[in-house]
């Protein structure tokens, strides 16, 4: 009897447990993204950012098409998404992962190759210096590196260590949910 009731709770309070779960993020419609070429799960509270905002985080060089971010975090939180003009094949991204690992070298990155959403991807995890701010914190980047319509497609998440904790694991989650 014991038993039952023990499972019979856990039928209702485990699906409960998920469902709750499933609103602490913000699902955005396919095509949310890169000119509504790919979508992402993005976790709650991210927000895109400003194009004023964008150039002054990123150099002209390397600005990505587009950031999210965090706003009340002060912009030490977000992620961000190119298609480069740079052709790039499935059989390609191997070579391009090690030249990257190479280029990261003096920070011991960590590169795995997955599956995102049944397409191959590159993922490399490094801790850098922040070099908006010499001698500060680092920063936490997960770099997500596939091949979009024959292009380079890098999304990236990034965070500051003293946010680590907190936002390291929605932000790998949402790369997983990274479509095309």
């Amino acid at each position: 009897m014991k038993l039952t009731s023990l499972l019979a709770g856990l039928f209702v309070v485990v699906p409960a447990l998920l469902l709750s779960g499933c609103d602490g993020g913000t699902k955005h419609e396919k095509g949310n993204i890169l000119n509504r070429q790919a979508s992402i799960t993005l976790p709650a509270g991210f927000i895109k950012m400003p194009e004023d905002l964008l150039k002054t985080m990123y150099p002209q060089a390397q600005r990505p098409n587009e950031a999210w971010y965090v706003e009340s975090e002060k912009s030490k939180v977000s992620f961000a998404f190119s298609q480069t003009a740079q052709a790039m094949t499935d059989a390609q991204l191997p070579g391009f992962a090690e030249a990257m690992k190479n280029q990261f070298s003096a920070f011991s990155p960590k590169v795995s190759e997955i599956k995102v959403n049944g397409k191959k991807a590159i993922r490399i995890e490094v801790l850098t210096p922040d070099t908006t701010n010499p001698g500060g914190t680092q920063i936490f980047n997960v770099m997500q590196f596939s091949s979009m319509n024959g292009k380079l497609l890098i999304a990236a998440f990034n965070t500051t260590v003293d946010l680590q904790e907190k936002y390291q694991q929605s932000g790998k989650a949402a790369l997983d949910t990274l479509t095309w």
